[in-house]
């Protein structure tokens, strides 16, 4: 059963767009996309749904089977001002993330529960909420149960079973495609200075002044290893940019975000460790192309990461978050664990959209059969 599936994605660049993109090239259902782009992500949230409720008002052909919105679509909104024919259909969320749990930065005035509560009546007028992992849908419902907690009274019921019963988890997919053909010009590992590779963005939420200190301080203990750090830059770069620019100079094969997507891949393959310092990730793409590309892990032990690594390894890949990072770093540098890279190559290989693309295409269907539940 091939559906007509309506992908609305208010900001339509980076995971949220490559996460379209991909499905659309191997789903067997018919997508078609209305986004816009991604730019001023509060007011996406705040504007778009009217924007797109516009748009529904004057599309010209017939509407959708279903419906596919991420989290940045003020969804009960949509369903108050989209026209009859659009705002029957089934609608899925898709939760790339959520804006209660996503870390605020310290120079944040205040924390304002505005946009988690979008997040949480998206999921609530949705048919059915989808997360990328099971911690980031565990970590949303108990923190809207803390908040829920804070209210003096008109408190609603129930919102957390609701949230639950009405959710499940679907990992996020990649196109191995282009990552396969680098690999492919690579007959495995060289021996060299171990290569550690951070990918990360350079904002508050992946903690880059923790990855540079604990840098540093094995370049200061003579530990033989080279660092590509090439996560994506923005125009206010934390000091931790400049101060690895200035002290591990040395040691850099890389410093900033490679424009092109074949030089970033490259870069993978020749890399040997993959570090994470996040203090927050709900998914983890950027770990699990390095997992591809045979770089070993060296991730905390929290977050989503314990569920991508296998039980097996934690010991071994996991470090203890709140404990010091050297240690652990510089005994994997010594003795990484180079026996379970094809095993970690192919968890990576469970999130290819060749597998999963089906998967969701049977979600959405039963979802469609299903009609509205509201």
């Amino acid at each position: 059963m091939a559906l007509r599936i309506l992908a609305i994605e208010p900001y339509y660049g980076l995971s949220h767009r490559e996460f379209l993109e991909g499905y659309e090239r191997f789903s067997s259902h018919s997508l078609t996309i209305w986004s816009l782009p991604p730019r001023k992500w509060k007011w996406r949230m705040h504007g778009a749904a009217i924007y797109f409720a516009e748009k529904a008002r004057g599309f010209s052909e017939p509407p959708p089977d279903l419906i596919l919105a991420s989290d940045f679509l003020n969804l009960g909104d949509w369903r108050a001002l989209a026209p009859a024919a659009f705002r029957d259909c089934p609608t899925l969320v898709y939760f790339h993330e959520n804006q209660f749990t996503y870390p605020i930065s310290e120079r944040a005035p205040s924390v304002n529960y505005d946009f988690g509560w979008i997040n949480v009546s998206s999921a609530l007028a949705a048919d059915h909420a989808l997360f990328n992992t099971h911690y980031h849908r565990d970590a949303f419902i108990h923190h809207v149960e803390l908040v829920l907690s804070q209210m003096t009274d008109g408190v609603p019921q129930d919102v957390c079973r609701k949230l639950f019963e009405s959710s499940s988890v679907f990992p996020v997919g990649i196109d191995f495609k282009p990552h396969e053909r680098v690999r492919s010009e690579n007959v495995g590992k060289r021996p060299h200075e171990p290569i550690v590779v951070w990918n990360h963005r350079w904002e508050h939420d992946k903690h880059p002044e923790r990855m540079v200190e604990a840098l540093i301080n094995l370049k200061r203990r003579g530990v033989r290893f080279r660092a590509d750090l090439c996560g994506q830059v923005f125009n206010d770069r934390p000091d931790a940019y400049d101060r690895a620019a200035r002290e591990l100079d040395d040691r850099l094969l890389h410093l900033g975000y490679y424009r092109e997507r074949t030089d970033y891949l490259r870069a993978l393959a020749r890399a040997d460790i993959v570090l994470s310092t996040a203090r927050h990730e709900f998914f983890g793409v950027a770990v699990v192309e390095a997992l591809f590309m045979g770089c070993l892990p060296v991730l905390p032990h929290s977050l989503s990461y314990p569920e991508i690594i296998p039980p097996a390894l934690h010991s071994q890949c996991l470090y203890d978050p709140n404990a010091p990072l050297e240690p652990f770093l510089e005994n994997f540098l010594a003795q990484p664990p180079v026996d379970h890279r094809a095993t970690l190559q192919e968890v990576a290989m469970a999130y290819d959209w060749r597998r999963l693309a089906p998967r969701l295409d049977a979600i959405l269907v039963g979802q469609a059969k299903k009609g509205r539940v509201h």
